[in-house]
């Protein structure tokens, strides 16, 4: 028997004893209701997108058939509205004007179009109350001219050019419906697109808005954090249709710039409306560039390694210890929160709670009576990359965009989350000082040791560079836009630490003049080399976020208030200031380091674009 039989066999034996247990307390295994989350997330809310997406066969090789099944689809649901009208053979009229779908869409919306039908056939005029509303809206008839003796009566036609005649109105009819659907369907798969890659949300509006101008769609869209409302409104029927998009915010630098060059050629009329469908259903489908996790796993400890020295002065000894912890963030990120929905809740605490118990054990290593690593350093880096610094500033972007629903929601989302991260570092520093008597109170790192360096701008703006590389390639960029990228990550973050040594670690105008700089690139870069600005800074701005975090040493504030635990002085007013500084301490300074971003931002979008972009907005955050 072999090694993995002999477990498998163990197993069984182990599940079989567990349900004889549960059957002597009347246990069933399927009567109880767990408390975990039974659906993914993404499931929630309307889908109708996907599912006709899901219709479409995703191989390259059979796109001339994807792009027949699609028509197919639409056909069919303009088919469905028609008889569902009660258009029979006997009540169409054939119209004087045809539209294609290439063209441009017929006035008003699916019900209009329906109702001007219906209305049409002089049999409905006086039985139906719905014919004569809708007959209001349409321009009234001529009258007709009175017969004289001299005018020969016109000849009955005949019936088959009747069928006929009822036939191709029927077609017209169809092929108006299904212009106005394929139109719907782009805006909402697009939608769809730039929330799931992480288009500015601060301008998702914008975007839907142009979008439906171009296309002639009378629509209005409302962005919540993870959905967007759409309602396509019909102003000849005063109704309208409510649609809702409900999509994971993501992050993928790459297919982020793909989805922006098809919405780019859509609205300058490059493109017609059914290859744009093809092209994002595609998109949509298709697997992230990076997807091993032995990949991401070893990518997440090389980036939590480059972060360190310069943003918490990590020495090359604790650099070990870093990739190590570093990997644990990506195993329980890439690995095990994936497969456990319910783990996924828990994720940032746990890691928090993991890595800053590791870390202060590391720590607490002495050599003839001196630490060899460093704490704070390798408790800060491991947790660098489940900082919330792109979501808070996300949230200032919306506020100071006046998007008050979804920038409210966004930056309470983002304190809650920031004092779960330092409720997390708390704990875990804690429960390590109460198991041993002699563990590290260090809360920074000594500044005699930060001289194996050499210098230090080879310690800050080589290793920002190499970090700037790591985050764009977790983040999923194509290798065409890292150079791109980081170059003004460096940039931004040369400007910054020129600044803080001049105004002061905790001064904002420090942050402000980082993101200004790459602000100031990006829109340059995207009006002169018509390159993506949005995808661009990204990575740029993860190191303005870490580089304030690390001037004001908040994740680290809960270390006195572990000192206090283990020396039981807790209640003393000293202590009860800790515990408070400990909470907030992330939080306040998370909200003020994106303040001072979004202003730099904002100015800097002024400076090269002073009355924006009239067509299809600015992509940029």
């Amino acid at each position: 028997m072999s090694l993995g039989e002999g477990w498998r066999n163990a197993g069984q034996s182990v599940r079989r004893a567990a349900a004889r247990v549960h059957e002597q307390f009347d246990r069933t295994p399927e009567g109880a209701e767990a408390l975990d989350s039974a659906m993914h997330p993404e499931l929630y809310g309307a889908t109708e997108d996907i599912q006709m997406a899901n219709m479409v066969v995703d191989e390259e090789t059979l796109r001339e058939r994807n792009q027949t099944q699609f028509q197919v689809a639409v056909s069919t649901e303009a088919e469905r509205l028609v008889q569902h009208m009660g258009l029979g053979e006997g009540n169409l009229r054939r119209r004087e004007t045809t539209h294609n779908l290439s063209n441009k869409p017929p006035p008003g919306g699916v019900l209009s179009q329906l109702l001007k039908n219906y209305a049409a056939h002089p049999a409905h005029s006086s039985k139906s109350s719905i014919s004569t509303t809708a007959s209001d809206t349409d321009t009234p008839a001529p009258k007709k001219k009175p017969k004289t003796k001299c005018e020969p009566p016109k000849p009955p036609l005949s019936e088959k050019k009747k069928k006929h005649k009822r036939k191709s109105t029927k077609v017209q009819l169809t092929v108006h419906i299904a212009a106005i659907l394929t139109r719907q369907q782009y805006i909402m798969r697009l939608c769809r697109a730039l929330m799931a890659y992480g288009a500015p949300t601060h301008r998702l509006e914008e975007y839907m808005q142009m979008t439906a101008n171009v296309l002639e769609v009378n629509g209005q869209f409302l962005y919540l954090p993870g959905c967007m409302i759409m309602s396509f409104d019909d102003p000849l029927t005063h109704t309208a249709e409510v649609k809702l998009i409900r999509t994971i915010q993501g992050l993928d630098l790459g297919r982020l710039a793909e989805t922006h060059n098809i919405y780019k050629n859509v609205v300058h009329d490059l493109v017609d409306v059914e290859q744009s469908i093809q092209d994002l259903d595609a998109l949509l489908k298709r697997d992230r560039r990076y997807k091993q996790k032995w990949l991401l796993v070893l990518l997440s400890g090389l980036a939590s390694v480059a972060v360190g020295p310069w943003a918490f002065d990590a020495r090359p000894i604790d650099m070990p210890i870093i990739f190590i912890l570093g990997c644990i963030l990506g195993v329980m990120q890439h690995v095990v929160a994936p497969r456990s929905a319910l783990y996924s809740n828990v994720l940032e605490v746990s890691i928090a709670m993991l890595n800053s118990f590791l870390a202060r054990g590391f720590g607490s290593i002495r050599v003839n009576g001196e630490t060899v690593f460093c704490f704070p350093a390798m408790a800060q880096s491991s947790i660098a990359l489940i900082l919330p610094g792109f979501s808070v500033l996300c949230s200032s972007l919306e506020l100071q965009s006046h998007q008050i629903i979804a920038g409210s929601i966004r930056l309470v989302y983002t304190i809650i989350y920031s004092l779960f991260l330092g409720y997390g570092v708390t704990v875990g520093t804690v429960i390590y000082g109460l198991l041993d008597r002699g563990a590290t109170k260090e809360s920074k790192c000594s500044q005699d040791s930060l001289k194996v360096y050499g210098n230090e701008y080879i310690q800050h703006f080589i290793f920002v560079a190499v970090y700037c590389f790591f985050a764009a390639v977790i983040n999923q960029a194509k290798w065409k836009q890292i150079p791109m990228m980081v170059t003004m990550g460096t940039a931004g973050y040369v400007t910054n630490y020129f600044s803080t040594k001049k105004l002061g670690s905790t001064s904002p105008v420090a942050n402000t003049v980082g993101a200004f700089t790459i602000g100031l690139f990006a829109n340059l870069y995207s009006r002169l080399w018509h390159g993506h600005a949005a995808a661009a800074i990204i990575p740029g701005m993860f190191t303005l976020v870490s580089s304030g975090l690390a001037s004001s040493g908040s994740i680290m504030s809960g270390l006195s208030y572990a000192e206090a635990v283990r020396n039981n002085t807790v209640n003393d007013d000293t202590s009860t200031t800790s515990v408070q500084n400990s909470l907030t301490g992330l939080g306040y300074t998370m909200i003020q380091t994106s303040i001072g971003i979004t202003v730099g931002l904002f100015i800097a979008a002024l400076i090269v674009y002073p009355r924006g972009k009239q067509r299809s907005g600015l992509f940029n955050l």
